[in-house]
């Protein structure tokens, strides 16, 4: 097999696997939102205000989770469009 055909597959193989990752995300992000709700109908408006550092931290970390499979989509077409291209 040429260089040019391995180099071919691993892109395709990359830009796969990010599809597959960016749709694991996908699937785990409303997990955050569920925690939020949690939080606030269990603990919220607590005077230590931890329920609310808490939440923050779960928006936070939903929002990253939003961008990192909005980057592993990014990465998938743009790997795909490169392969095709060899």
């Amino acid at each position: 097999m040429s260089q040019l055909n391995q180099l071919r597959q691993q892109i395709d193989q990359l830009g796969q696997q990010a599809r597959t990752q960016a749709q694991g995300l996908s699937a785990f992000k409303p997990k955050f939102s569920q925690a939020v709700g949690q939080v606030s109908s269990t603990i919220g408006g607590s005077a230590q205000r931890v329920d609310q550092e808490m939440i923050a931290t779960l928006q936070a970390a939903e929002k990253e989770v939003d961008q990192a499979v909005q980057a592993l989509q990014a990465a998938a077409a743009a790997a795909a469009r490169y392969a095709a291209s060899l």
